[in-house]
């Protein structure tokens, strides 16, 4: 809400109090669309010291929510996977070259294919109907009936791929150091950026602002733009090489993790001291940011859901560190879990990618051995928007749902660290209103006036005239040229010379003078009527 009471003028108080209007039936329209998201977020609570497993979970859900629990077993692993936007699909590939993607909700397969090559990554695009894999020697975009559409020979040795939806871009990291931008669009790379700190296999991305974040073997975490060649912020965070990054949704926390088994979680708006420190096990191999803050890690052949990490005990501060338990499995075979994790899960083989499903509480886990899908109650939005994403859309949505993307894209150069989208210059404003103000009190604006010839004549600058001048100065200088052929064509040339006594060949020229004869002459009446004399 605005301050009318400091306007200076009652047009500006006028202006205010109809934008005040607008915010009070906003959020009157807000209230009311609020009491049909009746759908609240889920959660459950534990005692200190207890732990809750999937078949604890499993025994209180409904049928239906017990079906989004699966294991499915595959060979040539480990598997990276990933969920379309509106979380209703899922795709795989693995170090075999198996690619495949498919509907987790109905378990109906879209496509299965064998590349025959290793395959690092895959990530959707905009929608579920084209998948970006990272092989070896390319990266190929398959539809989803499998078929290879396009082949980008560019982005070779890609170690992990992002993907910005309000951009369009797909961001791939290779082992070269290099980090690529695909324009989606065009299908060209509008940037190449040298990071100059060797393998790039750890990356993830801002989701507020588009920005690149990446980690490096020397302890350092860089933010990356494709408008700039170096890195923008770069951050020192450990004292070994970092195994995994993440940050959340609004922006504002980031997690990392080092070879030193230290989780750190840090205030982007203030890198100088984590918020938290804690120690881990195993150094994480993966980490995601749900919806809600949840924070799942991928330690081992352990699967741990921290809830608001950021609120954990800090380490710079307080010198505390949360210390693992030992947990007994079989004789002879322990496991170390964290006291305060959330959610506890232990894979048979080691985790390689952990995904959150947007819009469910369902976290994927990529392993060895195929790829798990388990119960977190309280990682997704329970209330989806429908103009952002429809997890029940139809093709005909979709495909109007795309042209409205592709019209509401956003170009790379507006990728900052400070997002200019949705906000208002104060510059412009502040120039804006020293012009109303000059004119209101009657100070005349500066225009720029154009310089204006004082020597000029009426009448004699017009275009025509200045045109016509200059064809008659180019026909003189032709005609000159060729007079001055002419003369030296007739001085090459023996005149004949006639002789005084020579006598006249016509009757008429009795009577012509002898200057006259030089001349050219016609027959006359006289030559007619008198015959020449022989």
């Amino acid at each position: 809400m605005m301050d009318t009471s400091h306007m200076p003028t009652r047009f500006h108080r006028k202006r205010a109090e109809r934008f005040n209007k607008k915010v009070r039936q906003a959020q009157q329209h807000t209230a009311r669309a609020a009491i049909f998201g009746t759908v609240t977020a889920g959660e459950f609570s534990k005692e200190p010291g207890e732990r809750v497993t999937q078949k604890d979970i499993l025994a209180e859900v409904d049928i239906g929510s017990a079906t989004k629990r699966f294991d499915i077993s595959l060979r040539g692993g480990p598997y990276a996977i990933d969920y379309s936007k509106n979380g209703r699909f899922l795709a795989y590939c693995g170090k075999s070259g198996n690619v495949a993607g498919f509907d987790w909700l109905t378990k109906n397969l879209l496509f299965e294919i064998n590349v025959a090559q290793e395959c690092k990554d895959i990530r959707f695009l905009h929608q579920e109907t084209f998948i970006a894999v990272a092989e070896p020697n390319s990266t190929s975009i398959y539809d989803n009936q499998g078929i290879e559409v396009h082949c980008i020979k560019q982005l070779h040795q890609i170690l992990r791929l992002e993907f910005l939806p309000y951009h369009f871009l797909l961001v791939a990291s290779a082992a070269n150091g290099f980090i690529y931008y695909l324009d989606c669009t065009v299908g060209s790379v509008v940037a190449s950026l040298p990071t100059f700190m060797g393998r790039l296999g750890v990356m993830c991305q801002n989701p507020s602002n588009g920005v690149i974040i990446t980690g490096h073997n020397n302890g350092c975490v860089c933010m990356w733009i494709p408008s700039e060649k170096c890195s923008v912020v770069k951050m020192f965070t450990h004292q070994s090489g970092l195994t995994s990054v993440a940050c959340d949704r609004t922006g504002r926390y980031l997690a990392t993790c080092a070879l030193d088994r230290k989780l750190k979680v840090w205030d982007v708006r203030s890198t100088y001291d984590p918020l938290s420190e804690v120690n881990l096990p195993v150094s994480a191999s993966s980490m995601d940011y749900s919806q809600r803050g949840l924070l799942a890690i991928g330690a081992g052949n352990t699967v741990q859901v921290l809830k608001d990490p950021h609120f954990g005990s800090i380490g710079s501060a307080s010198s505390r560190t949360v210390l693992p338990e030992q947990e007994f499995i079989a004789d002879g075979v322990t496991r170390r879990v964290l006291t305060n994790a959330y959610l506890n899960h232990y894979a048979v083989r080691p985790v390689h990618r952990v995904r959150f499903c947007p819009y469910e509480d369902v976290l994927g886990v990529g392993t060895n051995a195929g790829i798990s899908s388990i119960l977190c109650p309280g990682s997704a939005e329970p209330n989806y928007d429908a103009l952002e994403e429809n997890p029940f859309a139809n093709r005909r949505y979709r495909q109007e749902r795309e042209i409205k993307r592709l019209l509401d894209k956003i170009p790379y150069t507006m990728i900052s660290l400070e997002s200019l989208v949705g906000k208002v210059r104060r510059e412009d404003i502040m120039e804006e209103w020293e012009k109303k103000k000059s004119m209101l009190l009657g100070e005349p604006l500066k225009i720029p006036m154009p310089e204006v010839n004082k020597n000029k004549r009426k009448g004699r600058s017009k275009p025509g005239r200045v045109e016509a001048k200059k064809q008659h100065i180019r026909l003189e200088r032709k005609m000159f040229s060729i007079k001055a052929a002419l003369g030296a064509t007739e001085r090459k040339r023996p005149q004949k010379q006639q002789s005084e006594h020579e006598e006249p060949s016509k009757p008429s020229e009795i009577l012509v003078s002898r200057k006259k004869l030089a001349k050219k002459r016609i027959r006359s009446a006289l030559d007619v009527l008198i015959p020449p004399v022989d």
